[in-house]
């Protein structure tokens, strides 16, 4: 046996990969995030901040491979999410004028001249251009659990990236063309969120999507959670007033709930069919992203037929963000005589299956939840995942 030891002697260092397990920026967002609560209802001397971060980063350094290093990196991002309120002092929302992309795409939108009820769903769908949605045209949708198709989120940039790489898949038979592909795929993708007014929840699915993209284009692995967390971080960075918005709140917090209980769910229940398998799929997808306890806090409502509604309203999204990416390309006066009878027959199928729902008497409970009360329950399903899944352990 030589002198090599039958058992490795156990170290006590263990670095922050180890202890922050496989999702390290999921830790650095949970600590930045609370420091920007605090600081919202305490605010600190800048000085001492700035003495805090730089000792507490210092003995970051010195102690980085003992696990108390980590307790000193907890405690400088929670002092760099205190401070940033006042380094970056900015609205959660730019002046909308200013984007000139987000102006040319509701003005191409209004040129097709559709009906009312059906132009202020496309405006918000196509162009995220909420000018026209009134209260009223809004409920169905909110009493529904349909409203997030109405603002453009993940589920409109990802028809974009899904579109854009059927359309350009022939390129990857070229010479460097998978280069080519992937690099319109992406220019297209921020081109959109552009367009579409670059609200929080655009931001974060054009940064997960390129990142997919990327992932996609050099074969790596695609770590979902740990982008997702990179990309509020960033944003946090941009704008620390972004944490407080209801898009930013309800677009991560579904997002974190798909990539974390969904997917996992929808592996186990997976069939060797593959329309059963769509179907349990958006069941899946649909029920763990409902963000329900934060929908009854800000809107007073708590949808109880989204699981059903859902289904077919995204399949009618898929057509009514298609076509009107086809219109938002190609504004060629011609083509209005296909697109706006397609556009205005997919949007009327869409707001009648919206409001049969609503009127429905078991649609949604009428109850506001307190800020303590959704507090709690979301800290009950943190502590739950944590319990639970236990992701650390995998790298034990």
């Amino acid at each position: 046996m030589g002198d090599t030891p039958l058992h490795p002697p156990h170290s006590q260092s263990r670095p922050l990969r180890k202890a922050a397990g496989p999702y390290p920026m999921a830790w650095v967002l949970l600590f930045t995030a609370a420091g920007v609560a605090v600081a919202r209802y305490a605010t600190l001397p800048a000085g001492f901040l700035a003495a805090a971060f730089a000792a507490a980063t210092l003995m970051a350094f010195i102690t980085y491979r003992r696990r108390i290093g980590n307790g000193y990196i907890a405690i400088a991002l929670l002092l760099l999410g205190m401070a940033l309120p006042a380094l970056r002092p900015q609205p959660a929302y730019g002046p909308a004028g200013m984007n000139r992309l987000h102006e040319a795409a509701s003005e191409r939108i209004r040129r097709l001249h559709l009906p009312p009820d059906a132009e202020a769903v496309a405006l918000a769908m196509a162009a995220g251009d909420q000018t026209e949605l009134t209260p009223e045209r809004r409920a169905p949708y909110a009493r529904t659990g349909t409203a997030h198709v109405l603002a453009v989120s993940g589920l409109h940039v990802g028809m974009v990236f899904l579109y854009v790489n059927l359309l350009l898949g022939a390129l990857a038979l070229l010479h460097r063309g998978h280069l080519l592909r992937n690099a319109a795929a992406i220019a297209v993708i921020w081109l959109f969120a552009a367009a579409a007014g670059l609200s929080p929840g655009t931001i974060r699915a054009a940064v997960m999507f390129t990142a997919l993209q990327l992932a996609l284009a050099t074969t790596s692995r695609y770590a979902g959670v740990n982008i997702l967390s990179a990309a509020a971080f960033g944003m946090l960075l941009w704008r620390p007033s972004y944490l407080f918005h209801v898009g930013f709140q309800l677009s991560f917090l579904s997002v974190a709930a798909i990539l974390l209980w969904g997917i996992p769910l929808y592996r186990r229940l997976r069939t060797p069919w593959r329309a059963a398998n769509a179907a349990v799929g958006m069941l899946v997808v649909g029920a763990v992203a409902s963000t329900a306890p934060l929908v009854s806090y800000c809107f007073g409502q708590i949808p109880l037929v989204g699981l059903a509604v859902n289904p077919p309203v995204i399949l009618l999204t898929y057509g009514v963000v298609g076509v009107s990416l086809l219109w938002l390309a190609i504004p060629w006066p011609p083509l209005s005589v296909v697109v706006r009878p397609l556009l205005e027959g997919l949007l009327w199928l869409q707001n009648r299956l919206v409001a049969e729902a609503a009127a429905l008497p078991c649609a949604a409970i009428d109850y506001r939840m307190t800020a303590a009360q959704t507090a709690v329950v979301y800290l009950f399903f943190v502590i739950f995942t944590l319990v639970a899944y236990r992701p650390w352990r995998k790298n034990r």
